[in-house]
């Protein structure tokens, strides 16, 4: 069964092609299920790389006329990527309920820190990091998100591994495995290529020292290609993230 739940679509500004150009091609792969969760907005705010939030209507209705379209020849599914902020709370239950969204993905990109919004591309102390794995889990807890994207993102700041850091991981795996949410082993992340540092030449995320954890705990994992071209859907790196997760003996889960 090939399914993917992260998908973007060229709404967010930083992505190729029409919800259309997406179903497209997951049914010439041969998908049974595609989620479209593009950046979601917020009202007050404009974060960048996403859609305006008067988009919002019109995506919902674009993925909306693609599920009468091409309904019969897979199942396409209604979602948002998202932060999970405490005081837009209430926004998240108005999509989930109003709109019909039928899941939102938790990508904690920033999250509150002291009032300001802290982005997990700009940690450069590991302390931090658990302050981000704190937003994760509280995010979690909510009940608002179906999937957790790309759960170590923090590796992207080429982190030395510590204490700070394995307390993260503990965080968001116990948070994870309560809540009953898989965590996505990302192919943006193997598509980024290769570090070398004092561990030796490995990925930023998927971060081996976090899915050694994982693997450890029994908990669900899914692989999302967190595709921004259609063409990336059901690439060579995702079928490499397929690999990983049989190598580190993952717990795969297929579909939400």
């Amino acid at each position: 069964m090939l399914t993917n739940y992260h998908t973007h679509c060229n709404r967010c500004k930083h992505a190729e092609g029409s919800v259309e150009h997406y179903v497209q091609q997951a049914i010439m792969e041969g998908f049974s299920v595609l989620g479209m969760s593009d950046h979601l907005p917020y009202p007050n705010f404009d974060y960048g790389f996403r859609m305006d939030f008067a988009e919002i209507e019109d995506y919902i209705a674009e993925v909306r006329e693609a599920q009468k379209k091409y309904g019969d020849r897979l199942t396409l599914l209604l979602g948002f990527e998202s932060e999970y902020l405490r005081e837009y709370r209430r926004f998240y239950e108005k999509l989930l309920d109003k709109y019909g969204v039928e899941y939102l993905v938790l990508g904690q990109h920033f999250y509150d820190i002291g009032g300001h919004w802290q982005s997990a591309y700009d940690i450069s102390d590991t302390a931090e990091c658990v302050t981000y794995a704190r937003s994760v889990s509280e995010g979690l807890d909510t009940g608002y998100y179906s999937l957790l994207a790309h759960p170590d993102i923090v590796g992207v700041n080429c982190l030395e591994w510590d204490r700070n850091m394995d307390e993260m991981t503990d965080i968001i795996i116990n948070s994870a495995v309560k809540n009953d949410i898989p965590m996505e082993i990302n192919a943006n992340g193997v598509r980024r290529g290769y570090v070398t540092d004092g561990l030796g030449m490995h990925y930023t995320y998927p971060h081996f020292l976090f899915w050694e954890k994982v693997a450890e705990s029994g908990a669900k994992v899914i692989i999302s290609s967190d595709c921004h071209h259609p063409a990336l859907l059901n690439d060579k790196d995702v079928g490499k993230c397929r690999t990983i997760a049989r190598n580190w003996g993952l717990n795969v889960i297929e579909k939400l």
